[in-house]
């Protein structure tokens, strides 16, 4: 895979360097996002074979400096592949700092050299920053290290930005249960769920990086255990909620390769009624839009329980936090072993 790589951004160099030559603008392209190339249905997200053009002295000279910094990428990542090294993005950006104004930016242009080249990840050697936390009744192997997750804090397992590695054995879970925020994660793991329900506990600490999917699809292939997920009353969860069932397309093909079949925990409209505090706030214009952006998604359309819950969340135009509940173990358990999820 790494001659494969290697040869790419080769071919990618040469290229800019005889349109150069050739007095013409430099020019990559990479995997096209464009409507008519994307398509998302009720089943999932697929991306086809069209590429997009980008020049670097494109309209106005508008690219330029982007083209720069996407390149800039480019030539470390080569550097990287050559000599088989392997750093998270965060690191990746420090070393880089003089030629970005933040990490957002590096981001943005990491995730074009990603579509450009249309690869894994992790064959670049950058991996993602570590972003969440597994617990409860399973065991992690890795490398020569064995860590039994039910004996842990209330931090749990942070997950690495590369997941491979890890091997998995299910200590008797039935449920796999995916939370939204890591304070709630926290409370559940001090709290001791899976003593009254065996649950494997994942948070990607609000909308999961790629190895949270990942690791959260894994585990389902491997041990067919149903996926639940609990999420605040808003459009935003709801939204992170479609991002572990269908992915995200900003990565590109592997963006769209790991998700699972999640199905809706809470909060749900029938979980919030009556409830009253400070963690209860008024919908913004970006929330409203939002709700109206998610009625018009193609799993939303044809899933009747989600478009009823979405459309009364709308009429509400209220957005309530999971720390509402007053007792979240006990509202948890009693969800899941009613079977209230859809």
């Amino acid at each position: 895979m790494s001659d494969v790589i290697l040869r790419k951004i080769e071919d990618i160099v040469l290229e800019m360097i005889r349109d150069l030559s050739e007095n013409r603008s430099p020019r990559y392209t990479m995997v096209s996002l464009a409507k008519s190339n994307v398509s998302v249905t009720s089943e999932g997200i697929s991306i086809g074979p069209d590429r997009s053009e980008v020049e670097m002295f494109g309209r106005r000279g508008g690219n330029c400096t982007r083209f720069s910094k996407v390149t800039k990428i480019l030539a470390y990542v080569y550097k990287l592949v050559k000599n088989g090294g392997k750093v998270t993005q965060r690191d990746a950006y420090y070393t880089l700092t003089g030629f970005f104004s933040n990490q957002a930016e590096f981001n943005g242009c990491f995730e074009d050299v990603l579509r450009m080249l249309d690869v894994p990840r992790r064959s670049l050697g950058i991996t993602a920053a570590p972003k969440g936390s597994i617990a409860g009744a399973i065991v992690i192997t890795q490398s020569t290290e064995t860590i039994d997750c039910l004996s842990l804090g209330k931090d749990g397992f942070s997950l690495p930005g590369d997941t491979l590695s890890l091997e998995f054995r299910s200590l008797g879970a039935r449920y796999i249960l995916i939370v939204e925020k890591d304070a709630v994660f926290r409370t559940l793991c001090e709290n001791v769920l899976w003593n009254s329900v065996p649950v494997i506990m994942i948070t990607g600490r609000g909308y999961p990086c790629l190895a949270v999917r990942e690791v959260a699809s894994r585990l389902e292939k491997q041990f067919s255990l149903p996926v639940l997920g609990l999420f605040d009353y808003n459009p935003h969860g709801l939204q992170i909620l479609l991002t572990y069932k269908f992915g995200s397309t900003r990565m590109g093909r592997e963006g769209v390769e790991h998700r699972c079949n999640i199905r809706w925990l809470g909060l749900h409209s029938s979980d919030v009624q009556g409830v009253e505090g400070e963690q209860v706030k008024s919908f913004t214009d970006r929330d409203g839009n939002l709700c109206r952006s998610l009625l018009n998604h193609p799993y939303i359309e044809e899933a009747p329980s989600y478009r009823r819950e979405v459309e009364e969340m709308e009429r509400k135009a209220v957005k309530i936090e999971l720390e509402a509940i007053s007792d979240l173990k006990e509202f948890v358990v009693k969800k899941i072993l009613k079977r209230r999820y859809f």
